[in-house]
This record gives C-alpha cells, structure tokens and sequence, in this order.
C-alpha cells in the first residue's frame, strides 16, 4: 500500500519522466474504482523526523555509536532501524543526484 501511496503522489506531482508512467495510470485508475483511499489512516500518529532524530541520539548514548545501528529484524526498536535505513537510501541518492 505504501508503494501504491507513494506512485500516487508522484504522479499527481506530474512525475512523467517515470519509465512505467502508463502502468501508474493504469493501477490508479484501478485503485479508485474500489475507492481506494489515499491518504493513510495513521498518517496523523507516525512519528515525525525530529522524533526519530531524537530515538537516534539516544540509541548513541547507550551504545556510543551509529555505525552498527539497529536492525529491522532483530531489535527491540525495529521502526528505527528502518528510519536508518531510509535516511541511509536517501543520503545514497542524494549523492548519486537523485531528486526523488
């Protein structure tokens, strides 16, 4: 479902250098025949980047380092173990001149 939200987004942005802009179309326009809602019910409750930030810098102080941070898997605190992991993807393609 979050990648459907998030093909959604682009495409109302007017994203047309996409190589499957014909597929988006296509699956939107399937998604809302069964009204398929678009915005996340619990996109009010998530936490915001500051308040990962937040978890971060105190997961630093118990363990005294980011480098071998947390695993989605194996950790009592899986949800920032993947906000790492997205600001990590996004650092890459940042660097790599991506703009999504």
């Amino acid at each position: 479902v979050h990648t459907q939200r998030m093909w959604y987004k682009k495409y109302k942005a007017g994203n047309t250098q996409q190589k499957n802009q014909g597929m988006y179309e296509k699956r939107i326009k399937k998604l809302e025949s069964i009204d398929f809602d678009w915005v996340s019910e619990n996109a009010c409750t998530q936490q915001t980047w500051d308040e990962m930030f937040e978890e971060l810098k105190v997961f630093k102080l118990k363990h005294g380092q980011t480098k071998k941070c947390v695993s989605t898997r194996d950790s009592d605190n899986p949800k920032l173990g993947r906000w790492i992991n997205n600001q990590r993807k996004g650092y890459r393609n940042y660097k790599a001149g991506n703009k999504d």
